[in-house]
């Protein structure tokens, strides 16, 4: 990152005054219809702190994936879905360390009026399987879903992410499964989408 707007992509050098140069990002709006756009005036040490002087060698990362279907979940205790371990739903901040993450999926249960609490986790480190005692940091609100019987399907979305992450350290996305009322949960169709911003 340069520190100076003499050595941004947006600002050029004033051909009267070579100390001082035009912002060229975001135009100003003119307030009555103008050809002329006046461009705002930065001395060459100035800095916004937010522009790069090169296009960065690096984008950062977007990954998306599709998991096979889950062993089901029984019981009423929250575990993890072990998502985790599937391609996709593990991601590797290089530049801010703020991912956003979307699950989707189905969910049903074999108990009728039965209410599914869905919860999105994650951490760095080895993942958890599928079944494996609730851990991680919530990235994403619990999901209520209440199954009226076991014929009902729903969808669910959880979506969050993580403001903060280590830099260059996978972090898996996953997700924890409670049924207070028991019986045996299916989750089915899960996707995902993991972007750093």
């Amino acid at each position: 990152m340069p520190d100076a707007c003499s050595a941004c992509i947006y600002w050029t050098v004033l051909a009267a005054d070579a100390t001082h140069g035009n912002c060229h990002f975001n135009a100003p709006a003119s307030p009555t219809p103008s050809p002329n756009v006046f461009w705002p005036v930065t001395g060459q040490n100035d800095w916004c702190g937010q522009f790069e002087s090169t296009p960065p060698a690096q984008l950062m990362p977007a990954v998306s994936g599709v998991a096979p279907t889950q062993p089901n979940v029984t019981g009423a205790a929250e575990v993890m879905l072990g998502l985790g371990l599937v391609t996709g739903f593990a991601i590797t901040p290089i530049r801010t360390g703020r991912i956003v993450a979307i699950v989707s999926g189905t969910v049903t249960n074999s108990v009728a009026n039965a209410q599914i609490n869905i919860t999105g986790r994650q951490a760095t480190g080895t993942a958890p399987a599928n079944g494996a005692p609730v851990t991680g940091v919530l990235w994403g609100t619990t999901q209520h879903y209440v199954i009226k019987t076991s014929a009902d399907v729903h969808s669910f979305t959880v979506i969050g992410g993580g403001t903060a992450l280590p830099l260059n350290v996978a972090t898996w996305f996953d997700l924890s499964i409670a049924s207070p009322a028991g019986g045996v949960t299916t989750i089915d169709d899960v996707q995902s989408v993991l972007f750093e911003l």
